[in-house]
């Protein structure tokens, strides 16, 4: 799904084409869309994004929130990297993890045996209880809480050897999942430009809030697979 995602280079809707940013960004201030407008500025067109409710209802409702679609590239372009540092730092310590257990792995199948043979005297001291609680009705509470406690021990245990068993290959997965996630992302920042099918795969949605010197703080959020949010600031407004 995520390979076809990639395909299209475009955004379009009924209306046809749409702009890169439409739709995933808003106003942090009022929760209204910022819309997209073409402009021109000595000879050169350019796209930028402004608060709707400003330009619906004026400055005194919310503030413009002005930013240019280039810079949301270079924003986006810049955490993308950050990110990619972050996965193949994530990636190698899982694999080092994995390196440490198989090194260690005589050790830990020595552990499992010692959890086995416990829960063997376990289980016999259940056998052992239940029936000195069929001969001694009276107590019955008293045998039915040794029991319980006893069953408790069992499944922490055997819960602990699945974890065991199972830690090398969930390492190694999570290891094969940062490293496919890290692969997508060196091929994706190989080129020139995001394009927006890649955009819209990697970025949630985009929060732009305005302070009162007019600088932006815009805050990224990614989706679920690729990172927590993040937050940069833009020194003063664009015009």
């Amino acid at each position: 799904a995520v390979i076809e995602s990639r395909k299209s280079n475009a955004v379009r809707t009924k209306g046809g084409l749409v702009h890169r940013y439409s739709g995933m960004i808003k106003c942090a201030d009022c929760g209204a869309i910022l819309i997209a407008k073409r402009r021109k500025w000595n000879g050169e067109e350019y796209v930028e994004y402004t608060c709707n409710s400003h330009h619906r209802y004026g400055k005194q409702y919310c503030s413009p929130h002005r930013i240019h679609e280039s810079q949301l590239d270079e924003l986006v372009n810049a955490e993308l990297l950050l990110l990619l540092d972050s996965i193949r730092e994530e990636s190698q310590k899982y694999d080092r993890i994995v390196r440490e257990w198989q090194k260690n792995k005589p050790r830990y199948e020595q552990r499992i045996e010692q959890y086995n043979d416990r829960i063997k005297l376990l289980r016999e001291q259940v056998q052992s209880i239940l029936m000195e609680r069929i001969t001694d009705k009276a107590h019955a509470q008293i045998y039915d809480e040794m029991l319980a406690k006893r069953e408790a021990e069992i499944a922490d245990l055997e819960n602990r050897i699945e974890d065991t068993r199972r830690f090398d290959a969930v390492s190694m997965g999570r290891s094969r999942e940062l490293k496919g996630t890290a692969e997508m992302l060196e091929d994706i920042l190989t080129e020139p430009h995001i394009s927006n099918a890649d955009l819209r795969m990697l970025v949630e949605k985009v929060l732009v809030h305005q302070n009162e010197d007019k600088s932006l703080d815009v805050e990224l959020v990614f989706n679920g697979a690729f990172a927590p949010s993040c937050t940069v600031s833009i020194e003063e407004e664009q015009e």
